[in-house]
């Protein structure tokens, strides 16, 4: 196999999945961090070559060829960091943002594919949206669903007694496990159809209604089912992001990337 070059920017939680498992695979990773020692401690965690990159002011150039796996959220200014992402990339070999589903409308419970309109509700998702709009036409932007895994997921908040339902517990969440999430990156960037561009769906195929997962679950573990509180008594972006109520369809993903998910449904704690 080809030995290929990843530059991933913003090594937090999927970022540094997405590391170890390239590293795993005998190819080379240069991972990076806004702040500097924040960037040279995951580098000597990983053993991986680091480096600091801020995307609002940035002069770097990642290596000719490399992929460029972008997982840093958006800052003050989404546009403006994607034209330095852009010129980031210039000589790379694939270009690939992770982006979100809260780019999306709300669902009112419908299976939303990538069709579905861009009216993101929340802060959040308005920012991404932003940043995709100015991505290249040759990039690929996959908007991952609820990431979970290990240390982070319903069963942690669960067994600590920290977790809320937000309103009545009737909205879909759709979610996505992080082996998964990286797998489709791998697959994005291994692709050799030049016509695979755009954004795909990153989800599940089981977006069950939040309430009945988390109670499941609750009981699965052996302690008390979660509490639903109003949605009017948590912040308005959790709200939006909890109440969107949308299904996400993987339809596309499974059709042209060819992934076959390992975490099908988080209905098993999945951590």
């Amino acid at each position: 196999m080809h030995l290929r070059t990843w530059f991933i920017l913003g090594c937090g939680y999927t970022g540094t999945a997405l590391a170890r498992r390239v590293i795993a695979d005998g190819e080379r990773a240069i991972v990076t961090r806004r702040d500097a020692i924040a960037a040279e401690t995951i580098g000597q965690e990983l053993g991986a070559e680091f480096r600091a990159v801020d995307l609002a002011h940035t002069c770097a150039r990642a290596p000719n060829g490399s992929i460029v796996v972008c997982c840093a959220p958006p800052g003050a200014d989404p546009a403006a960091e994607i034209a330095n992402l852009t010129a980031l990339a210039s000589g790379a070999a694939k270009l690939i943002y992770v982006s979100s589903t809260g780019v999306y409308a709300p669902g009112g419970g419908a299976w939303v594919d990538e069709s579905w309109p861009l009216e993101p509700t929340t802060t959040t998702g308005r920012a991404r949206l932003v940043a995709e709009r100015a991505l290249p036409a040759t990039a690929i932007a996959l908007r991952a669903a609820g990431i979970y895994g290990p240390g982070r997921g319903l069963v942690d908040r669960l067994r600590a007694g920290t977790y809320r339902i937000v309103g009545d517990g009737s909205a879909h969440v759709s979610r996505i496990h992080v082996d998964d999430l990286v797998a489709i990156i791998l697959a994005a960037a291994r692709s050799p159809e030049p016509g695979v561009t755009g954004a795909f769906n990153c989800a599940d195929d089981d977006p069950a209604a939040i309430g009945e997962l988390a109670d499941a679950l609750a009981a699965t573990l052996g302690v008390p089912p979660p509490p639903r509180v109003p949605i009017a008594s948590v912040d308005a972006e959790v709200a939006g992001m909890l109440g969107a109520d949308r299904r996400i369809s993987n339809a596309r993903l499974k059709r042209e990337l060819f992934v076959t998910l390992t975490h099908p449904s988080a209905r098993g704690g999945g951590g």
